[in-house]
């Protein structure tokens, strides 16, 4: 037997409502990103990165420049320096050959000169010594050498006086003071 439930005069029969949509909310941390926020920091992390290592190539190859440069750049200093150094020792041989007794010597002969019969000293104190007599090296060539004629013979008068209490010293003359002063003159030239 089966049993029925009482009806119920006052409650009307309604449509069963279907159940609404649900939503795809969710209730999300503090610090979360979303996934298309983390792909455009992923791109801007790859621009930046891609941007950095372009300019760390670039200093790379600036700083290899510049010292390549500066490599050139001592090379070239030091070969001057050694040109400098060879062009030193030349003229040192060069004023050691010029200095040379001998070559003195030798300009001296050339230019018609003697060496003088006597020489004397003259002492700080005032006192000179004998006169000593000079040996010349080479006697038989000063004779046999005549003098030249289109030189003027220079002799140097040799310093005989000897200083007294009441006379001072004598003052150098200048080699300017002796000799005549000349003006240029100027020639003009017309076309």
């Amino acid at each position: 037997m089966a049993v029925r439930a009482p009806i119920r005069p006052n409650r009307a029969l309604q449509p069963e409502v279907a159940p609404a949509e649900r939503r795809h909310l969710r209730v999300v941390p503090e610090g979360y990103v979303s996934a298309r926020t983390r792909r455009k920091r992923a791109r801007l992390l790859v621009v930046l990165t891609g941007i950095a290592i372009t300019a760390a190539l670039f200093g790379v190859v600036v700083f290899h420049v510049v010292l390549t440069q500066n490599q050139l750049d001592i090379q070239h200093l030091r070969a001057e320096a050694d040109a400098a150094s060879v062009k030193q020792q030349q003229l040192r041989l060069q004023v050691a050959q010029l200095e040379s007794p001998e070559r003195v010597v030798d300009a001296a002969q050339k230019l018609g000169m003697v060496p003088p019969a006597t020489v004397r000293y003259l002492s700080p104190d005032g006192t000179a010594p004998a006169p000593k007599p000079t040996v010349p090296a080479r006697t038989a060539t000063y004779a046999a050498k005549p003098p030249v004629a289109s030189t003027p013979k220079l002799t140097k008068p040799t310093a005989t006086t000897t200083p007294t209490a009441k006379s001072p010293l004598p003052k150098p003359v200048s080699k300017r003071a002796a000799t005549p002063i000349t003006t240029p003159t100027t020639v003009r030239h017309t076309p």
